[in-house]
């Protein structure tokens, strides 16, 4: 499991801090040290339990920040910190990282599955460029196959940015709306 805990500036670029925690229960085998350069696909640790191997590996290019070495070859619980990457971000991700800052969002009250659209071939309830006010159904969230509306209860503003798609699973907190409000856009 992998939490995004930060971004920080630095002199050659902005770079997002992500925190890893083993994902089951099993010996831990950290295979990388702090300062590592590491690329897609680089083997960060292991988890071994019963016979059964499993590898942790980085989805980008980054830098190891911080490594928990009290836990190497010990049998270690459910979402044990293991380490710490740091990720330069793309020009791109700078950008919306800069955008964000204007954002009002609305964020998922519990896991679930996520939709934009009342019933499968209706028109989505709402989309980028909308204008939205309190009271506004925004998506709908299934829980166990109950219904439940997302509803607008900020400011007036306009939604700027969608981040889930039609059906998608997100977690409790989840970004699902970014919304420029008045205050904001000032």
């Amino acid at each position: 499991m992998e939490i995004e805990r930060e971004v920080n500036k630095r002199k050659d670029g902005y770079y997002r801090i992500t925190e890893y925690y083993t994902n089951h229960t099993g010996v831990v085998s950290v295979k990388v040290t702090k300062g590592d350069r590491l690329e897609e696909g680089d083997i960060l640790y292991t988890i071994s339990r019963l016979g059964l191997l499993k590898k942790r590996t980085s989805r980008t290019p980054g830098v190891v920040e911080n490594v928990n070495g009290d836990i190497e070859g010990t049998f270690c619980g459910y979402h044990a910190h293991v380490l710490d990457l740091a990720y330069r971000l793309s020009t791109d991700e700078v950008q919306n990282l800069q955008d964000e800052r204007s954002f009002e969002f609305v964020r998922a009250p519990q896991g679930a599955q996520y939709y934009l659209t009342p019933n499968p071939g209706m028109p989505p309830l709402v989309s980028v460029g909308n204008n939205v006010e309190p009271g506004t159904v925004m998506a709908i969230a299934m829980v166990m196959k109950k219904r439940r509306e997302i509803v607008y209860d900020g400011e007036r503003g306009r939604i700027a940015r969608v981040y889930f798609m039609n059906g998608q699973q997100c977690g409790e907190g989840e970004k699902l709306f970014g919304i420029i409000t008045r205050k904001r856009a000032k």
